[in-house]
């Protein structure tokens, strides 16, 4: 996760994200590879290569697309945010922490 944040800030966000991971496992994609312990970018790259040579062994093509969406972060619907953490019973404190966090933030 890559910020303009104080330190602070950076410190809290993962933090959060540690919680968030232990409350609700289930919400990260299985194909989710950043901020997952026990994962890293080389993982995301053999899954690829995998993929790339299962498909050439059957003779097929294979194509990738790769998007760096920057800010991707500042455009988070933080009501959205807000209804799906609900949904998956995080506590309520953590949900407030969250839209305190995403509200009014400008790039």
């Amino acid at each position: 996760m890559i910020s303009l944040l104080p330190i602070l800030s950076k410190t809290m966000e993962h933090v959060a994200l540690a919680r968030m991971i232990v409350l609700a496992p289930n919400c990260l994609s299985s194909l989710q590879f950043a901020c997952r312990k026990g994962y890293s970018p080389l993982d995301a790259v053999h899954l690829i290569l995998e993929k790339v040579h299962k498909a050439s062994n059957n003779k097929l093509y294979s194509s990738a697309l790769f998007l760096d969406v920057q800010g991707a972060f500042n455009k988070v619907l933080d009501q959205r945010l807000a209804e799906i953490m609900t949904t998956n019973d995080f506590s309520p404190y953590l949900v407030d922490s969250v839209q305190s966090y995403l509200s009014d933030r400008s790039v």
